[in-house]
């Protein structure tokens, strides 16, 4: 069922702008403000006691303005979240980084729903946001354009505005679902990929980072898009194990080792990005895959072109898929 690209309910837990959470520890810890020495008021001796006229009623002091809630808290907050298949074996045998992982995630603002649209790695064709069009597969613009025109295509392409972006690499993916003692995932349907070392039967499985990985990974015996929905589920169990309170991990040790972790969420914004993830809780999460053929024109070999395995994106269908998402 997660080839098809209907919504596929997720269940409840935290905003899945929880999932940077870490992130957002991370920076607080950076920029957390040191305690300010405050100086101790000395003695001073007793002046000798004189007649003084009878006291007068002293105004009453105006009230300490309350600061004002961030603009964000009030608006639909969009996180594109780009999973790189990069290691440091494959960048020494010179292979590039390349977005196998491309997640939009979307909290509404009444902070009730997080929408989640996953593309397919196969991708071609989309439209860049600058007047142009991508024609290579979709995980090789971040390595060449870059996370900023990553963002900029995907917003393009779904028709709706996106924040910030988020870029975490295999290795310390698999650090992070370490670092949280692992994740429990309902899995929907056994998967044997030998290609990879996954042999895992259906049913709840509780995960390690290297059987997370395994699995958020493995096609060759399933699809692209079974893949995208299984990252899905997997991004689920990561947030909700994050804002389990019977959680133990140290985020002083873990963050030091997401060397890949990269995004473009401002500091002076901290302290908002916690707000909304307190504020959604309880939210209700819903995740679709652009899959075919609802969301593409032509899907297969390509004769002649040299691009492989294509899926060429039916852009109306797209939009009008996010737009409905994102007005709920």
């Amino acid at each position: 069922m997660f080839a098809r690209a209907r919504d596929s309910w997720i269940g409840r837990g935290a905003v899945a702008v929880a999932v940077l959470i870490v992130v957002v520890v991370a920076c607080t810890l950076v920029v957390a403000p040191k305690p300010i020495a405050r100086l101790m008021p000395t003695a001073s001796p007793s002046p000798t006691p004189t007649l003084s006229p009878s006291p007068t009623a002293s105004p009453t002091p105006a009230p300490t303005p309350k600061p004002k809630p961030s603009p964000l808290l009030s608006k639909r907050i969009t996180v594109l979240v780009l999973g790189t298949d990069s290691n440091a074996s494959r960048l020494r045998r010179g292979m590039g980084k390349l977005t196998d992982s491309i997640m939009v995630l979307s909290v509404n603002a009444k902070h009730t729903q997080v929408s989640m649209i996953s593309f397919p790695r196969d991708m071609v064709d989309i439209p860049t946001g600058n007047g142009g069009v991508w024609s290579l597969k979709i995980n090789a613009l971040t390595y060449y354009r870059g996370e900023a025109a990553m963002k900029r295509a995907i917003a393009t392409t779904i028709g709706q505005p996106i924040n910030y972006y988020l870029e975490i690499n295999m290795e310390d993916f698999g650090r992070l679902v370490n670092g949280i003692g692992g994740i429990d995932v309902i899995v929907p349907a056994s998967i044997y990929d030998p290609s990879i070392g996954l042999n895992i039967r259906a049913g709840r499985r509780h995960m390690n980072g290297n059987l997370a990985l395994s699995y958020a990974r493995s096609r060759h015996t399933t699809s692209d898009w079974d893949r995208a929905a299984r990252q899905q589920l997997i991004l689920t169990a990561i947030v909700r194990k994050l804002v389990n309170p019977k959680t133990k991990f140290h985020l002083s040790g873990l963050i030091p080792t997401l060397k890949t972790l990269r995004t473009d969420m401002p500091l002076a914004q901290v302290s908002t990005f916690v707000q909304i993830a307190r504020l959604s809780a309880k939210a209700r999460v819903i995740g679709g895959v652009l899959a075919p053929p609802a969301f593409a024109g032509f899907t297969g070999i390509e004769p002649g072109t040299g691009r492989g395995w294509i899926q060429e994106p039916n852009l109306s269908a797209i939009r009008s898929y996010a737009r409905a998402l994102f007005a709920r």
